[in-house]
């Protein structure tokens, strides 16, 4: 059935007609939506170069400094049974804070009483087979993926105040970049105290051969290592090329420490993951 021109005139029309409601009500949506998000960015990166802002990173920085010392006393009165760990605590209050003091508190210390007790319930075991023991046996699953992240974190963190501090005094450059030559130099010392730390715990644990030991540090510590750096420096990207922009983040200053201990919280969720699934695959120990 044909239709009168004018109808088909009217009906093209209105479709037109709504085309262009629907392409102008598109355009204000993505129009506001930029101007959202214009605006909430300027609001961020005015409040991050304010006094205010450097007034939270102090207190934030030195609330980790305050924490450290707390875990660094009661270490030192309640030794843990895996020695390095007592580094571990201490380095990861830096930037833990509350969340490092509930983690000692909630199942550091009481790693301690159990293993104080295990001899005193069977007089036939010994001592050093106690510390020994595989505590992820003991522990719930969550407890002991937490204290290996941890474990590969203290690495990272000392490897960072090392690297970051050398590199102001000595600069290093990559492609012409300090900031390249600053985070390999980071990578490339946190993989090494990292391996370290975790050799010193498998040596702890097992009778075992120098080599075997390294080789098997190197395959424990290196993807948990790698987690937690690529979200350390996911977040010091964004701080520097995005946050802070229009202002170098100078490293004697209390906002560049601020955003590192927040670097390191998203190193510790991107490497937790990780340190469940080379526990889970009898790469790794639970610790």
């Amino acid at each position: 059935m044909a239709v009168p021109n004018g109808k088909m005139d009217a009906l093209i029309g209105k479709r037109s007609n709504r085309a262009s409601v629907l392409l102008i009500h598109n355009f204000n949506e993505l129009f506001y939506k930029k101007l959202v998000i214009n605006t909430t960015y300027q609001l961020i990166t005015s409040l991050m170069n304010t006094m205010f802002f450097n007034a939270v990173s102090c207190f934030f920085v030195c609330a980790g400094l305050i924490i450290a010392l707390i875990l660094a006393i009661n270490v030192i009165f309640h030794r843990q049974s895996m020695k390095i760990m007592n580094i571990v605590w201490v380095l990861t209050g830096l930037w833990g804070h509350y969340f490092a003091l509930f983690a000692y508190y909630t199942f550091g210390v009481r790693k301690d009483n159990m293993v104080a007790t295990v001899p005193m319930e069977n007089m036939k075991m010994d001592m050093k087979i106690s510390m020994e023991m595989d505590m992820s046996e003991v522990r719930p699953q969550w407890q002991s993926i937490t204290l290996s992240a941890l474990h590969c974190g203290a690495g990272c963190t000392l490897a960072d105040i090392i690297g970051e501090w050398f590199t102001y005094w000595v600069p290093l450059q990559i492609g012409g970049s300090l900031i390249a030559g600053s985070w390999a130099l980071d990578f490339v010392l946190a993989l090494i105290l990292g391996v370290f730390f975790q050799f010193i715990a498998i040596r702890e644990m097992e009778a075992i051969s120098f080599r075997e030991a390294v080789s098997r540090a190197f395959k424990a510590d290196f993807f948990s290592l790698l987690a937690w750096q690529v979200g350390m420096y996911s977040w010091m990207a964004v701080a520097t090329f995005i946050l802070f922009k229009d202002e170098s983040l100078e490293k004697t200053s209390w906002t560049f420490w601020f955003m590192m201990q927040i670097a390191m919280l998203l190193g510790f969720m991107v490497s937790y993951p990780v340190n469940a699934w080379l526990i889970k695959s009898g790469i790794k120990k639970g610790m």
